[in-house]
């Protein structure tokens, strides 16, 4: 299976064609719990699903892990504005995250670990790289300093420039006095009011993690070095994953990641799906109205590294399919399906998820197999291992 890994912009051999009984380890970046989960959350996380899916269909077992961000500015500011503790907040929405996710046909991760939770863990690597000259104290907080780490910039491959504009549009602070470089970033943050709920009595003083830490840690405690697959939404190349790279590289964790994959976004209107901008359409509400396969027969027609305009009308073609399907595998259970070998579409779509996750190559090629009175019928069998392989097995019930 072959993936495009980002840091080295090329395709990469992500798993090999033969079974084996080596653990697949993938950490996907998971949500701040400050409100539902939207189509450009479920993309993202229904990409990785695919990819899991197709690596227990080569015989390898998986370990997925999908972090919480319960620890972080905007999480605060919903909470304050409604009035309750922001770790309440996170759980009701995390529970209602879950809920919509595992409705729309994800298998569950094997751990959903959260900052919240690993805040010694935290302290201990901060303090590591402090010892180790990594990072500095100014005025109470502590940097990262990105010339520890040679090579920063290197998963996104962006320019000094371009780097530090988007450390500047996405929480940065590279015009701060006294910093050593304007992109070192934040890994604690010294908090001096004993009344904000965020605030941890560590021996760095009483204060917060920043965000980037808490990944590394998370990774590091779950799954440890040589990650098989780390990634999400584009929007955290930088900083995020870079970050994590620099500072996980310069905590011993060596090799950290094997191969970074991120997903484009979904738009809405011609731009990104997003809280700020207010364009959201969320899963649970799709979910009232329309089947589970349908929604993500309808994601599939976009390829994970491009996303795209979101069409709705993609939803009832996605219906549409799902009838075919079920009409074409009727009769035919999942062990009698097991039990045969793989069709030529079976065939044709293990090989398009093996091509850089070419989903939308398998949605044309179920249309065209089922697009014909009877087409189907002498694929009953692989449309039930492929319904699996796809996360649309419920479009079969």
């Amino acid at each position: 299976m072959r993936l495009h890994d980002t840091a080295t912009r090329s395709l990469v051999q992500a798993t090999d064609s033969a079974p084996g009984s080596e653990l697949f380890t993938m950490y996907v970046c998971g949500v701040t719990p400050y409100d539902a989960a939207h189509l450009g959350h479920g993309f993202t996380f229904m990409t990785f699903d695919l990819i899991r899916r197709r690596v227990e269909d080569l015989g390898r077992p998986v370990k997925l892990v999908r972090n919480i961000t319960d620890v972080d500015e905007p999480l605060y500011a919903k909470a304050a504005e409604m009035g309750v503790h922001f770790l309440d907040l996170a759980r009701s929405e995390e529970r209602r995250m879950q809920s919509a996710l595992g409705r729309l046909g994800l298998i569950p991760p094997e751990v959903e670990p959260r900052a919240s939770e690993h805040l010694d863990e935290i302290v201990a690597m901060i303090s590591s790289l402090l010892a180790a000259g990594a990072a500095y104290e100014l005025d109470g907080d502590i940097y990262f300093d990105v010339s520890a780490t040679p090579g920063y910039g290197r998963v996104s491959g962006y320019s000094h420039g371009l780097m530090t504009r988007f450390a500047q549009m996405r929480g940065g602070d590279p015009d701060r006095a006294g910093k050593r470089q304007p992109l070192d970033f934040l890994l604690w943050r010294r908090i001096g009011d004993e009344g904000d709920p965020a605030r941890w009595e560590t021996p760095l003083g009483p204060g917060r993690p920043g965000w980037h830490i808490e990944c590394s840690v998370m990774a590091d405690r779950h799954l440890g070095t040589g990650i098989d697959v780390h990634g999400g939404g584009a929007d955290l190349i930088f900083p995020h994953h870079e970050c994590e790279q620099a500072q996980s590289t310069a905590a011993g964790r060596v090799p950290f990641v094997k191969c970074w994959v991120h997903v484009g976004p979904m738009q809405m209107g011609g731009e990104k799906m997003s809280k700020s901008l207010g364009n959201l359409v969320f899963v649970d509400r799709l979910l009232e109205d329309h089947s589970p396969a349908a929604i993500r027969l309808a994601l599939m027609r976009y390829h994970y590294r491009s996303g795209g305009e979101w069409r709705p009308e993609f939803i009832e073609d996605g219906e549409e399919l799902s009838r075919k399907l079920r009409k074409a595998a009727a009769g035919v259970s999942r062990a009698e399906a097991a039990a045969l070998p793989a069709g030529p579409l079976l065939r044709e779509i293990r090989a398009a998820l093996d091509d850089n996750l070419d989903a939308p190559r398998c949605v044309r090629r179920l249309e065209s197999c089922l697009s014909r009175p009877n087409a189907g019928d002498s694929h009953a069998a692989d449309v039930v291992r492929v319904a699996d392989l796809l996360g649309i097995e419920s479009a079969l019930a």
